[in-house]
């Protein structure tokens, strides 16, 4: 068995750091896997132009909205009717994304206009060092795009002081996501000292301050900015943590570790030639809003790259029978604090290996057949397994599992690395998890036979 301390593990631990470093919005993500794609070989498809033949042992990635991208390589056997390998993830996480109108304004302050993105812990913004990243659309002689980010802290949330609540307001903390969560990034007299020749009009839409840096950033001038697609992010960085380096540290978690982890296996997975099946990593975006967007779960990703393997030599059903999805999410890590919130049998531990969630009104995909796949695959690499349900008095989220599965019919069990602290500003999850959760992927890449 793996050790802490085991030289793979470290070293995949601190490669996943520096992912998450340079991973911090959904463009970002997508941005940087690209590269390592194309670093191991995979060729990029355009879904807006004619497609070479899938020949077997080709590898190849595509992208949707900048925000989505479709990883597979074909096995040097693959023959449609054998079916496909597929592992699901997602690219976004809770957080802000700046409102149409960024202008807030407020009595000697300059604020911006944000929208609640996904179910956030909220109370845990408030006093973090914030910036802004992600796409920006210029308008020059034709349309142009810019991923950003503006690299130092330039807003806040700022907590009210103890001394002006009640006991009662701070013993029922609910701070209100419209009038509440807006963070501010100037002094009107900063501002004016700053840029005194600055005209604002009462009518601007826009925080000018904020609009000036993104144009710097972009490498435009402020009134080229035609929109955007841009979020608020945490300003501190992943780390490597806990007094013996066992946990991660860091914004994002949910569910960029198992993007890594998908993304490692298919470009680091064995014995391509003699695989009879494709291999895909799907890492979609919008999940923890419903996956009912184009470049969501629910969209059509999946169903046109099938269409495009079957080239008419085998019925889509047959395909769909005889293929696996693994879809892999956050799981919920036991809280030493609040260990009564879980069910006694079904206590996920970080450390312990990946985590088979199972739901009894399919809140999760998975069912007998499914996890005793996941079991004998996690067997022959020697990655331990744990096993999650909700308590019957708790609610339970879901996984893009259902959906996919729903719309396809393709098998398919829900997993998922165990971390805690999950949708909040800043989660956990420890180091041996990352490794464990690439190897069992791996094997499912591998050994995995539709028999």
């Amino acid at each position: 068995m793996t050790t802490l301390k085991s030289e793979h593990a470290v070293k995949m631990a601190k490669e996943f750091v520096g992912f998450m470093n340079q991973a911090i919005t959904p463009f970002h993500a997508v941005q940087t896997v690209a590269e390592m794609l194309q670093k191991a070989g995979f060729s990029r498809l355009d879904e807006g132009k004619v497609w070479p033949e899938m020949a077997p042992g080709g590898k190849y990635y595509l992208t949707r909205n900048g925000s989505s991208i479709v990883a597979f390589s074909v096995g040097g056997k693959f023959d449609p009717a054998n079916g496909v390998k597929i592992v699901g993830a997602h690219t976004d996480s809770p957080n802000f994304l700046l409102k149409p109108h960024t202008k807030s304004p407020s009595t000697k302050y300059q604020r911006v206009a944000v929208q609640c993105y996904g179910g956030g812990l909220w109370h845990s913004w408030f006093d973090r060092d914030l910036t802004v990243a992600g796409r920006v659309v210029i308008s020059r002689d034709h349309l142009e795009e810019k991923i950003i980010k503006i690299d130092k802290p330039i807003m806040r949330i700022p907590n009210i002081a103890i001394h002006l609540t009640s006991v009662k307001e701070r013993e029922g903390f609910a701070p209100n996501k419209e009038t509440h969560l807006i963070p501010v990034i100037c002094t009107e007299i900063a501002q004016k000292l700053a840029e005194p020749d600055c005209k604002e009009s009462a009518d601007s839409t826009h925080c000018t301050a904020l609009m000036s840096a993104i144009a710097v950033e972009a490498g435009c001038k402020p009134e080229e900015i035609l929109d955007f697609d841009l979020s608020v992010i945490d300003t501190q960085p992943a780390a490597i943590g806990g007094i013996y380096d066992e946990f991660i540290f860091s914004s994002r978690l949910d569910n960029l570790i198992s993007c890594y982890c998908a993304i490692k296996a298919i470009i680091d997975a064995e014995a391509l030639e003699n695989d009879t099946m494709v291999r895909m990593a799907c890492l979609f975006d919008h999940e923890e809003c419903g996956s009912g967007s184009p470049q969501g779960a629910a969209g059509s990703l999946v169903p046109d790259i099938i269409e495009h393997l079957i080239s008419n030599r085998t019925l889509r059903a047959t395909l769909v029978a005889n293929s696996f999805l693994l879809s892999v999410d956050g799981a919920h890590g036991c809280h030493p604090n609040y260990t009564d919130k879980h069910e006694n049998a079904h206590r996920p531990a970080l450390h312990e290996g990946p985590v088979i969630k199972y739901n009894a009104n399919v809140r999760y995909a998975t069912n007998g057949l499914t996890a005793a796949v996941v079991k004998h695959l996690a067997k022959k690499v020697n990655v331990p397994v744990q096993e999650f349900v909700v308590r019957n008095d708790s609610p339970c989220g879901s996984t893009i599992g259902p959906i996919l599965s729903t719309l396809s019919g393709i098998k398919t069990a829900d997993i998922g690395n165990p971390m805690i602290s999950m949708h909040s500003v800043r989660e956990m999850c420890g180091t041996l998890d990352i490794y464990y959760m690439t190897k069992l992927i791996e094997s499912f890449f591998v050994n995995y036979e539709n028999s």
